[in-house]
């Protein structure tokens, strides 16, 4: 099986557990905002954002490091735990001055106590580093799924229970503890992995070297990425920050979802295919096809039924966000297109490029949301709408050119996803149309239902008639995911039998 072959078995396994997990996690998400009010989400997020950026500083790359190495050492890795467990106990006794830094930021002293917890989850990052990316390194995305199933549904247990006891912005946090503890139990267990009682700052070196351009170019990300709720955590109410923020994290779904699913498979298959020009290439045209097959019909669906979705799945208590929100999911589509684009350049020992990358960013995406908060909740897209797009398409010219792929190539492997998406488009579109001009008043949940299935219907036919191989391999990969676990149900079976 070659490495392409392995890394989209895994995606399929991913996708398979990730399914179970977000159908419950998304039900879980729309009863914790029905419960929650936007101060509890305003506060989280004034709560995490100084120690946000030290979560991300917090790995100091070093999990890239130990994916991208060809040869592993088990005396190095001991190095490295020892490092990142020390750097992580750290940054997690920052967390008492950043918790009283982060109140006289944001002119709001309720944060402190939630800063504080967050130290809890650098620690459980620091001991995760060695484990977690072993796992990730040797392709093994099918535990990864389950392990993430499993903690995504405990963890939503365990916020439902502390929503209904009126625990407020602590379940946001909580449930992100819960998450990281779980996960923490699973990379042990899989990998049994015990670090030696060894340490060499010189075994370490290579590794902290390569990390920390990757740990820089992360912590740039976060600092302009951070930088939009920064200034409306200074500038509006938390309440007003809260519709921002929730508008925000459910634009971003089929990114962290879906794209962040391929990415977790495409790291790892980039570092092995480092060597090899054309199967490189070939796998990042693949997995972008794929990331624009799978998340388009999902942003275009949000921006052309955004007033559906939010009326029928939050209430009217949620009503500032529609506009918001719909636009955001346009945003979202340059996001998705360059997902992959840092990796490229990671995976072939150039880190630099993309700290370059995101210090473009931190310059002109700042700037743009400081410029346009004065103006109130709606204008924080234009931003995302006209400078980040911008950035994006420049920063995909950049990494084809580089790995010598045509700019019509390039193209020409997204045109399916572009032409089914318009056929989409203006399918939702027509029936819009037809049940605003129909006699009768049709439910918000049968309105829904109509443009879902008749878009999807429309996406599919094109998308068939255009890209039949994707559908044949996606038919291959289930039947190969159906007949392993056909297989080990008849083994058990067997087992059991007297």
């Amino acid at each position: 099986m070659t490495v392409a072959e392995k890394a989209f078995k895994g995606v399929s396994w991913l996708a398979l557990f990730r399914l179970f997990s977000q159908l419950f996690s998304w039900a879980v998400t729309i009863f914790i905002a029905r419960v929650l009010v936007p101060d509890d989400y305003g506060l989280m997020v004034m709560a995490t954002i100084v120690t946000g950026y030290a979560e991300i500083f917090n790995e100091l790359g070093l999990g890239a490091a130990i994916i991208q190495k060809q040869d592993i050492v088990a005396e190095h890795l001991s190095s490295v735990f020892w490092f990142s467990l020390g750097f992580s106990c750290l940054v997690a006794l920052s967390c008492v001055p950043l918790s009283y830094l982060t109140a006289y930021l944001l002119h709001e002293p309720r944060v402190v106590p939630l800063t504080q917890a967050v130290s809890v989850i650098f620690i459980l990052s620091g001991l995760q580093i060695i484990p977690l990316n072993l796992i990730k390194k040797e392709l093994g995305f099918k535990f990864l799924g389950f392990m993430m199933m499993v903690s995504t549904v405990i963890s939503c247990v365990g916020m439902m229970i502390i929503a209904t006891q009126g625990g407020g912005a602590w379940t946001l946090l909580g449930g992100r503890i819960i998450a990281f503890l779980v996960i923490t139990c699973f990379v042990f267990a899989k990998t049994r992995y015990c670090p030696r009682l060894h340490f060499s700052y010189r075994e370490l070196k290579p590794y902290v070297s390569f990390g920390l351009t990757k740990a820089f170019s992360g912590s740039i990300f976060y600092f302009w990425g951070k930088s939009d709720q920064f200034f409306a955590g200074r500038a509006w109410q938390s309440g007003t920050l809260g519709y921002y923020s929730l508008a925000l994290q459910l634009s971003k779904i089929p990114t962290e979802k879906i794209v962040a699913l391929i990415n977790q498979v495409a790291f790892s298959a980039f570092a092995k295919l480092q060597g090899n020009k054309e199967e490189f290439n070939r796998f990042y045209l693949s997995i972008t096809k794929v990331s624009m097959l799978l998340v388009i019909p999902f942003f275009l669906g949000g921006f052309l039924t955004g007033d559906v979705i939010v009326t029928l799945l939050l209430t009217e208590k949620w009503s500032p966000i529609i506009d918001l929100f719909r636009y955001l999911c346009i945003a979202q589509i340059f996001i998705a297109l360059n997902a992959n684009n840092s990796f490229v350049h990671f995976a072939q020992g150039r880190p630099k490029w993309g700290l370059y990358y995101q210090l473009a960013c931190a310059v002109f995406m700042p700037v743009s949301f400081y410029l346009v908060i004065p103006y109130g909740l709606n204008a924080i897209v234009i931003p995302w709408l006209t400078v980040n797009p911008i950035l994006c398409l420049v920063w995909v010219v950049i990494t084809i050119r580089k790995i010598g792929i045509t700019l019509p190539a390039y193209c020409a492997n997204i045109m399916g996803s572009l032409v089914a998406s318009a056929a989409m488009v203006c399918a939702v579109t027509a029936l819009r149309a037809g049940v605003d001009r129909a006699s009768f008043d049709l439910a918000l949940a049968a309105q829904l239902a109509i443009y879902v299935i008749g878009g999807g219907v429309a996406y599919l036919m094109v998308l068939f008639k255009l890209e039949r191989a994707i559908f044949d391999k996606v038919a291959e990969s289930v039947s190969g995911v159906v007949s392993v676990g056909m297989k080990r149900l008849r083994i058990s079976h067997g087992a059991t039998k007297p």
